[in-house]
């Protein structure tokens, strides 16, 4: 899976403006209503979830810049630089109901949302929404849904799509 996902990012972080145009004409994911449904599920049996706000990531992109060796490093601290609230979801454990109840709305408040690459291997799907800017050159509010793998993971703020392929170019290096 992680291959599929470094996929789509190197197909998102090609395409540009050919689909930006496309992206300015759906909305943002609504984020307030993504973090609420989260907040209804943390907690229920078979859901973990980790929330980073913009304290805790202000920190942790702290951390990495004092620790930062390489320049890939660096190009990863570049990419993160506009990323104002981590937020996922696992519910791999949680029962068959409480899986299909948080799909379908989780899935309902993406369905405004452009949905940016939708790739399947096999059983599996990755779904990553998000708004290109006009000119192509930034993506915000990035959500990633993987139900087959019962998994959400949502980075709210903006990234340079140019920071990204520097990212994922050394990644497959």
């Amino acid at each position: 899976m992680k291959k599929i996902i470094a996929m789509v990012m190197l197909v998102v972080m090609t395409a540009g403006t050919g689909i930006s145009h496309a992206a300015a004409q759906k909305g943002n994911a609504d984020s307030s209503a993504i973090l609420k449904l989260v907040e209804k599920y943390k907690g229920e049996e078979g859901f973990e979830t980790v929330t980073f706000g913009n304290l805790a990531v202000g920190f942790v992109k702290m951390i990495a810049n004092a620790t930062a060796q390489t320049p890939e490093d660096k190009a990863a601290l570049d990419m993160l630089s506009g990323i104002r609230k981590f937020v996922a979801v696992e519910y791999e454990d949680a029962s068959a109901s409480a899986k299909a109840s948080f799909d379908k709305e989780i899935s309902a408040l993406l369905a405004g949302a452009e949905k940016i690459v939708e790739v399947k291997d096999g059983g599996d799907s990755v779904d990553i929404y998000g708004t290109l800017s006009e000119d192509g050159d930034k993506i915000s509010d990035i959500i990633i849904h993987v139900p087959e793998e019962s998994s959400v993971v949502c980075l709210f703020g903006t990234l340079d799509v140019k920071d990204l392929g520097t990212v994922m170019k050394t990644a497959n290096e």
